[in-house]
Formats: C-alpha cells, structure tokens, sequence
C-alpha cells in the first residue's frame, strides 16, 4: 500500500495533477495586489523606455554590445532585464514561455551535468582504488591515470547511475555499513 501512494504521489507530481483549490464567494485580501504570474508587466527591453535611456548612457563598446544583448531580453518597469521561470509541465506553461530556455533551463541542466561527472567521477575513483593493494594511498597520493580513467566514465553518468540502479549496485549493501554507537 504504501509503495502504491508513493508511486501516484509521484505521478501526480511529476504530472501537476494536483487540484486547484477555488474559494467561493468575496476574496480574502481584496486590498492586496494579486500575486498570480503574469509576463503581461514584462515586455521587450528594445521597446522598454527606461532601458533605452540607461543603454543610451553606455559608452564603451563593452558596454554597448551588452546591452545590444539585453535588448532582446524581457524588461520590467523598472528598465532591467527579468528572467522568465514557469512551469513547464501545466497545459500551456511550456508554449507561453517558449525561447526563455536559455534563461535558467538550459544553464540548470548544464550545471547538474558537470556536477554529476565531478560525483561521479570521485565515486569511481573511490571504488577502483579500493581494489589496489593500497588503498589509502591512492587516496593520499593521487592516481592521474586512474583519474583521468574514471573523469571520462563519469561523461556518462546518467546512464550509468541508471543501469546500477536497476542492477542494486549504485548502493552499498545494509550490511557493509559501519554504525556508530548503539544499535
């Protein structure tokens, strides 16, 4: 039973099927602005008055080419470029804010990739210099052939990750786990 809500509770969030509660009747904090997103305040920095004057200011070819750049960004009132993050799961999150990937998507991923290799590869060193007849000292006195070794199988450590998940090898058995203190 509880494998089976587990498995719904991460359908049902994985999918955004969970409801949207609606209240009936006069709104609680009718004098408060509304926090719902919108990008409707948000328009294009080239047509937004505030930055053109601060782009206007700009006076090394540094600074102008930057804000070349910006001027295909999304501004603000307030004359500065704004990062668009939504979800992309609901029915038409992902077709509204299409050509904001590069904002944080893109750069996200990237990120958790490179992370990845650098766990990854650290585990895998770890567990080849255990079969060596000195383990600590590969841990003292680094290997550069093993290290380079295991830096190239960490490129692929979503799928390895995945295939020793299936296998039951991505976690040390109970067993081989030393506890400290009482049991």
């Amino acid at each position: 039973m509880r494998r089976l809500f587990s498995i719904l509770l991460s359908a049902f969030l994985l999918l955004g099927l969970t409801p949207i509660a609606n209240a009936a009747g006069e709104a609680l904090n009718a004098d408060r602005a509304s926090t719902d997103f919108t990008a409707s305040a948000l328009n294009k920095c080239s047509e937004n008055a505030r930055f053109q004057e601060r782009a206007s200011a700009a006076t090394t070819p540094k600074d102008i080419a930057r804000f070349e750049r910006y001027s295909k960004a999304s501004c603000g009132d307030d004359g500065l470029p704004h990062l668009i993050i939504a979800a992309t799961i609901d029915p038409y999150g992902a077709l509204a804010n299409r050509h904001h990937e590069g904002d944080v998507l893109i750069p996200a991923h990237i990120f958790i990739y490179i992370a990845g290799i650098i766990g990854w590869s650290g585990r895998e060193y770890l567990r080849e210099s255990k079969k060596t007849k000195n383990p600590a000292e590969n841990e003292i006195f680094i290997d550069f052939a093993l290290a380079r070794q295991c830096l190239r199988k960490g490129a692929a450590w979503p799928l390895e990750a995945n295939r020793q998940g299936r296998n039951g090898d991505l976690r040390e058995k109970d067993e081989n786990i030393t506890l400290n203190g009482p049991r």
